[in-house]
């Protein structure tokens, strides 16, 4: 959808129009000639399919020498008969020696806004809650502390050499799995 729509002048020759071929829109926009040479007239127009949803400010516009010149492009979607109308935008200079057509579509808003908007910040995880697993190793730890106690309860209370073996297997996968997250 477009808010603004430029169109250059004079810029790759006398009278020549640099612009889109085609446009959508779903709102009133702007049209901002940018004329890199002499001063001359704009007419505009629009075709049969867009003129009972587009209004044009000016028909017949000035742009100044090595100047810009806005021209509103009023469009009004309660005039819309389905969920869209297409049509053309005709811009002319030099009396019509010089023409170009855009193609214009415009929608409904209502029926088009079917994106999403996304930025910058969907990249980055989300800060909630995620505190105990933003270091995995103190969760590690953690854990690995509550298993070396209850082992040595375990073998406090129980007092048999194979429990004891217990909790030195248990003490050295707790230093292995810390020595893999230090990696």
């Amino acid at each position: 959808m477009t808010d603004e729509l430029p169109v250059h002048i004079n810029r790759e020759g006398v009278r020549e129009l640099e612009v889109s071929d085609t446009i959508e829109a779903t709102d009133s926009f702007d049209i901002r000639f940018v004329n890199h040479g002499e001063a001359l007239h704009v007419h505009l127009n629009t075709g049969d399919g867009l003129s009972r949803v587009v209004t044009v400010d000016a028909g017949n516009r000035h742009v100044p020498g090595n100047g810009e010149r806005r021209v509103r492009i009023d469009v009004d979607i309660d005039a819309l008969d389905s969920e869209s109308a297409f049509g053309t935008l005709e811009l002319s200079t030099s009396y019509g020696a010089e023409q170009h057509q855009i193609d214009v579509e415009v929608k409904d808003p209502a029926v088009t806004r079917t994106t999403v908007d996304v930025d910058d910040t969907l990249a980055e995880p989300p800060r909630t809650g995620a505190a105990v697993f933003d270091r995995p190793e103190l969760a590690v730890l953690a854990l690995g502390l509550l298993a070396v106690v209850l082992a040595a309860i375990t073998a406090a209370v129980v007092d048999d050499i194979l429990v004891i073996a217990g909790v030195g297997v248990v003490l050295t996968g707790v230093v292995l799995a810390l020595a893999l997250l230090r990696r």
